[in-house]
């Protein structure tokens, strides 16, 4: 429940970012976009192979905990039930808008519980790599900027053979 409202906020927190980091490339001159862009093809990651990452890394974790749960209710119960979401989860989210709230109850709630948590793991991949890789940007952006500013000064004050 929890991770579903992270995924939500890091998502609306994504749409700023990425409407400033298009903002600031908007104001960039042909020069400084190339430049701009070769420093994105030799970045260290590419944003959908971190995405890939953590969601592998989510769904392991996920998966290891599913395992200790189910290893726990054998040893209580004497049998493994893997249900749908809504048995395991009590709780949920509702917006108040009934075609929402039957759109949740169908693509989520009522959802086998490990595919359930699949969608949570890729909500939260895909949210997290979005702001991610825009702040990654921004903060790129604004020390290119920085850097050619001090290009002009520094070819006016150097000496001329």
């Amino acid at each position: 429940m929890v991770f579903h409202v992270i995924g939500f906020w890091l998502l609306m927190l994504s749409i700023p970012l990425w409407g400033y980091r298009f903002f600031l490339t908007s104001k960039l001159a042909y020069r400084e976009k190339k430049i701009f862009r070769r420093l994105l093809d030799h970045a260290d990651e590419r944003a959908y192979f971190f995405a890939l990452k953590l969601f592998g890394f989510l769904v392991a974790l996920s998966a290891a905990v599913l395992a200790m749960v189910a290893g726990l209710g054998y040893i209580k119960h004497g049998s493994t039930q893997i249900g749908s979401y809504r048995e395991v989860i009590r709780s949920r989210i509702y917006s108040g808008v009934d075609p929402v709230d039957q759109a949740l109850d169908t693509f989520h709630y009522d959802q086998w519980l490990p595919i359930a948590i699949l969608t949570t793991c890729a909500l939260l991949s895909i949210s997290f790599t979005l702001v991610a890789t825009a702040l990654r940007d921004i903060s790129l952006l604004n020390r290119l900027r920085k850097r050619l500013k001090k290009v002009p000064q520094a070819m006016k004050t150097a000496p001329k053979a």
